[in-house]
């Protein structure tokens, strides 16, 4: 199979070491988040990650959630669960979560 069928046949999914250069962190990073049960890629038969945009969002809450606001994995899993209680969708989520950041932490750049 051609790399460009490949492509096709997975469509806007994309393999860890483009989203770890992407988001700015080590591909272990996102393994140690599916490992905590935070996010879970799409596994190909050959057990390769795929990860989509939600995925990549949700890593991007994770990142802000983390790294600027000092909170833990097991926090940022209890927030998870809170939002998927109240059907909260990761967009969404995020918006809110850096809309406080600026409003706690100031503005980024």
């Amino acid at each position: 199979m051609t790399k460009e069928k490949k492509k096709q046949k997975v469509g806007e999914l994309i393999l860890i070491g483009e989203v770890a250069k992407k988001l700015g962190i080590h591909e272990q990073t996102i393994r140690t988040y599916e490992r905590d049960g935070l996010l879970k890629p799409f596994r190909s038969l050959k057990n390769t990650r795929y990860f989509s945009k939600q995925d990549i969002t949700r890593i991007m809450i994770i990142i802000t959630l983390t790294q600027e606001f000092g909170l833990n994995r097991s926090g940022v899993s209890l927030l998870f669960n809170l939002a998927k209680k109240h059907r909260v969708k990761d967009e969404d989520l995020l918006e809110f979560i850096e809309d406080q950041a600026t409003l706690i932490l100031g503005p980024r750049g």
